[in-house]
């Protein structure tokens, strides 16, 4: 049987992993998918001498990704620090060995991200490593380290605290979150949990107190504290369906949008890393919609929603700005994109493991059905990050008439909009996006017209994919298309893509293992006709 190795102990490695073997079958994601004679796979490429994006990097253009030959993964929830944003995520410089420390990026849009450096090194105190958690501006000097100190809590292997291995450490910062210093463990593992893990912490306006959020076996428990030093227990939310352990939870209001764009109150909103492989998804993003009196988080419906259908989007954070006009109205997200199930064997041919996506919006909306749900869409400024602009013309494609795209559209990295429209009263019987194509690979979207599903297809995408079921299978979402309309707005990199369906009522976030060179594009329908508008790629420098 293959082992797949945890979150929590890839972090504390010390030894190298063992590879996982093949295993499982893909599904096929519906019908029409066209299936290529494997190629000779090309030569893997030597690692890239500098993180600077060139015309032939391999690197990410417009994602952080794990500086060369080291490795990222949980993101640490971005905060604001005058006019810009900084954030924190998990990395290992010597992977598989060692373990993680605290590696800080700058931001003044949520698109161009600075790498600044470790701000917390690991095995600098007797607890060894530092992992997620999350930080605070301690405007009112609650903890006592000075008003507007910087606060970070984080998990930590503290053996001797508790005689446990898993508590959580208290480190602030003078200096914006560039340096921290070792306070204490704060919060030990009185209980004994083996998982006492991720807190994430926010203060409570009504209850005038700090709140935190933390994994624990079977349940999120929730915490109390005056000064962010002494917490008592107030309440834990338990749960079976994704996983025996619900990771990186986050706990935030919104306003409940109608369909006809008003609010008329607000919801509270739990969101974790859940494991759903038992009910045929992977790992992933889940979360509930519900109430919290400050103490209890009551959900609305025992069964949540998954926020990604996607098999890269882990870990995922929440935030919102306290400089926004409203800041209930939308809140940002961004996650890690891997997957437990291969993160520790992906093929690294271009020096790095790991990147997180893009800044995303959500929204709370109440469907059509009356079920609120979390919209997500990307951020209007990461358009910012592309410089060409090439427009498409509208056409009606059909069976044997495929979509004539205009000179040069290939691209490795970059955006593609566009519109499906249904001709006369039935959708055609599919449609098939292929993007990155090239030396015989390709990645495609599928849509499936008629059953209000897409799909992303990427066992085909490049030779240096995961030997791994959870990398072959096919990862679908619903949307609806009863308007006869549908909107998709695409996002490349090097090795990812973002899709997202009208204007985020379905999303799909996946790594591939695609080329440098592959740009090719094309899109045919079958079954009847379609028409395709509103066409624009855009490309970065």
């Amino acid at each position: 049987m293959a082992q797949i190795f945890s979150r929590r102990r890839t972090l504390g490695l010390i030894a190298t992993l063992p590879i996982l073997p093949a295993c499982g079958a893909s599904g096929d994601g519906g019908g029409g998918l066209v299936y290529a004679p494997a190629p000779t796979p090309t030569p893997i490429p030597s690692a890239t001498s500098s993180p600077i994006a060139t015309t032939v990097s391999g690197r990410p253009r417009y994602h952080i990704a794990a500086p060369n030959g080291g490795w990222i993964n949980d993101p640490q929830r971005p905060i604001r620090i005058g006019d810009g944003w900084t954030m924190w995520a998990l990395y290992n410089p010597t992977w598989p060995n060692g373990g993680t420390e605290w590696r800080r990026w700058t931001s003044t849009d949520l698109v161009t991200w600075s790498d600044r450096g470790v701000s917390i090194p690991r095995r600098t105190t007797s607890f060894g490593d530092v992992w997620s958690g999350s930080t605070v501006i301690d405007t009112n000097n609650t903890a006592g380290f000075g008003a507007g100190t910087l606060i970070a809590l984080a998990t930590m292997p503290a053996d001797n605290a508790a005689g446990q291995n898993q508590s959580t450490a208290l480190w602030y910062s003078r200096d914006g979150g560039a340096s921290f210093t070792f306070h204490a463990i704060v919060h030990p593992n009185f209980p004994g949990n083996k998982p006492f893990r991720d807190p994430t912490v926010f203060w409570h306006a009504p209850t005038s107190r700090w709140v935190l959020t933390l994994s624990e076996e079977g349940k999120i428990g929730f915490y109390t504290s005056p000064d962010l030093k002494q917490w008592s227990y107030a309440s834990g939310f338990g749960s079976n369906l994704v996983g025996g352990v619900m990771e990186c939870s986050h706990l935030f209001p919104l306003h409940l949008y109608e369909a006809d764009g008003t609010t008329k109150g607000d919801k509270w909103v739990l969101l974790v890393g859940g494991d759903g492989t038992s009910g045929g998804f992977t790992i992933g993003t889940y979360y509930w919609v519900g109430s919290f009196d400050g103490t209890t988080f009551t959900a609305d419906s025992a069964t949540g929603q998954w926020l990604d259908g996607g098999a890269d989007y882990y870990a995922a954070v929440v935030w919102r700005d306290p400089q926004a006009a409203d800041p209930l109205a939308s809140a940002y997200t961004l996650g890690w994109m891997n997957n437990w199930s291969y993160a520790n064997t992906l093929p690294a041919p271009y020096g790095y493991r790991g990147q997180l996506s893009i800044v995303r919006q959500i929204r709370l909306q109440r469907t059509s059905t009356g079920t609120p749900r979390l919209r997500m869409s990307p951020i209007a400024a990461q358009n910012g990050a592309f410089q060409r602009v090439v427009t498409g013309t509208d056409q009606t494609i059909t069976d044997g008439s495929d979509y004539v795209w205009p000179a040069n559209a290939g691209i490795v990295a970059g955006r593609i909009d566009l519109t499906l429209t249904r001709v006369g009263t039935d959708w055609p019987g599919g449609a098939w996006l292929s993007v990155r194509g090239g030396e015989g690979y390709f990645t495609q979207i599928g849509f499936e017209l008629r059953d209000n599903r897409i799909f992303v297809k990427r066992d085909t995408s490049g030779p240096n994919g995961a030997n791994n079921v959870a990398w072959r299978q096919n990862r679908s979402v619903p949307y609806d298309a009863a308007s006869g309309t549908v909107t998709v707005s695409l996002f490349l990199d090097v090795g990812s893509i973002e899709v997202f369906v009208n204007g985020g009522e379905g999303v799909i976030s996946e790594l591939i293992a695609a080329p440098s060179s592959a740009t090719g594009l094309n899109l045919n329908a079958s079954g009847g006709s379609l028409r395709v508008s509103e066409v624009r790629i855009l490309e970065g420098s």
